[in-house]
């Protein structure tokens, strides 16, 4: 018997998967972004047995299944349910929606450790019915600060640690078309009420049920009712940013953490699966999902080199300088109905002129006008119409173009992409 298979096409879920060029696409939705080390090889073996063997890495700190059809569903959820990845329904998984630091629970230098307000946040929105009619994309991202701060990444709902002589408080923010607009701080144990009763009213005043298109007197009249504390100034710094996100980042003088960069988030079943075998064989006990495609875990200084070695040896990138960790590019031809460009073969051309011309900027390759690999503005865009890409710099897929790229001469018109002044081949 065979699953019956509900779809909506723009938002993947578990229950609800979306049809994709290579079959449906089955997204696991990690709780508090971690997964045991066996979950991971379990997910890894599932993507070969139920799917075509490929998985990607989200920006939502997820995993996706690809090529699952009808008749594997049934037995990938049962694999999920067993792992406790599976929720009761599908309004359920969509609007558990949240990201947290990666490093929750293990950085020093963190101001509040996320994981429990996660958990409340899950339970509540799981217990409240009304909220499941917020879209499938609607999300909360939830900073608790330290070494990888969650700064840039984009979320209707935004709560972000924040600290000065020994106080600790919990900033609120709601997203708008510039940026965060930080509403106020409130205590740590309010912050989840104050993210729920922020939810319902975007629900209910926004015309789109987004935070971004909330009017602004809805705003005013959420911050009266909320009786946030105005001081948002006490901590935020806008422009924080993690220094090295791959590789080893030491914590203490014997704790450290390594970044495993995945390329453009996409890793086959084989690769995954060598490198759970190889941190079981470290002793690692679970692994951090993030928002970068790049997979944290924690280990004493004396093997941290040895997982380095590992992963680098099975082709995943352990060092921040690798231009592939600055591109992002969709699934392009053969996965995806949108496009006949083949983006990620492309990007890799890309990435060699990338290090040529020494870009040390962000490159998105894109198969069509969804943008679906990267909503921030990249340094150089690459919006494929038909069998061309039209060229954008310092933009996103909804910028004008400057000019129109042949991917017949990328070989010889890739270093001009990334030089300054120069055009791009007609």
């Amino acid at each position: 018997m065979t699953a019956a298979v509900e779809i909506k096409g723009w938002c993947p879920g578990a229950r609800r998967p979306m049809p994709s060029g290579d079959g449906l696409v089955v997204r696991v939705r990690p709780h508090g972004g971690t997964l045991s080390i066996q979950a991971l090889r379990e997910l890894a073996e599932a993507a070969r047995r139920f799917g075509n063997g490929q998985i990607d890495l989200t920006r939502r700190a997820n995993l996706q299944i690809r090529g699952v059809s009808s008749e594997t569903l049934t037995p990938l959820w049962a694999l999920m349910d067993a792992l406790a990845l599976l929720d009761d329904s599908a309004e359920i998984e969509a609007i558990r929606n949240i990201v947290i630091n990666p490093l929750a629970g293990l950085d020093p230098a963190e101001i509040i450790d996320m994981r429990p307000v996660a958990a409340a946040l899950e339970q509540h929105l799981a217990a409240d019915q009304t909220l499941h009619g917020l879209p499938a994309k609607f999300g909360f991202a939830l900073d608790g600060g330290g070494r990888l701060p969650l700064t840039g990444l984009a979320a209707d709902i935004q709560l972000k640690a924040v600290g000065r002589d020994g106080e600790r408080r919990m900033a609120v923010g709601l997203d708008r078309e510039d940026g965060v607009l930080w509403l106020g701080t409130t205590a740590r144990v309010d912050s989840v009420g104050a993210a729920m009763r922020l939810a319902h009213h975007v629900l209910s005043h926004s015309p789109t049920r987004r935070a971004v298109t909330l009017p602004s007197d809805a705003i005013d009249a959420v911050i009266a009712e909320l009786r946030l504390d105005a001081s948002t100034a006490m901590a935020i710094d806008p422009a924080a940013t993690a220094q090295q996100r791959r590789g080893l980042i030491a914590l203490t003088g014997q704790s450290s953490v390594i970044g495993i960069g995945v390329p453009f988030g996409r890793v086959d079943s084989a690769t995954l699966t060598q490198l759970a075998d190889r941190l079981a064989e470290r002793n690692v006990s679970e692994v951090r999902l993030s928002p970068w495609r790049t997979l944290y875990v924690a280990a004493d200084r004396a093997l941290a080199e040895r997982i380095i070695t590992d992963a680098a040896g099975i082709g995943l990138i352990v060092d921040d300088a690798d231009p592939l960790m600055r591109i992002d590019a969709c699934s392009g031809a053969g996965c995806c109905a949108s496009t006949e460009l083949a983006t990620r073969q492309h990007a890799r051309v890309l990435a060699a002129a990338m290090a040529r011309t020494r870009f040390a900027g962000t490159l998105h390759v894109s198969g069509c006008a969804k943008g679906c690999a990267r909503s921030a503005p990249a340094n150089v865009l690459l919006v494929g119409k038909g069998s061309r890409y039209h060229v954008v710099r310092n933009g996103t897929v909804r910028s004008a173009a400057q000019g129109v790229l042949d991917p017949a001469v990328l070989d010889v018109g890739a270093s001009a992409l990334f030089e300054t002044g120069e055009k791009v081949h007609v």
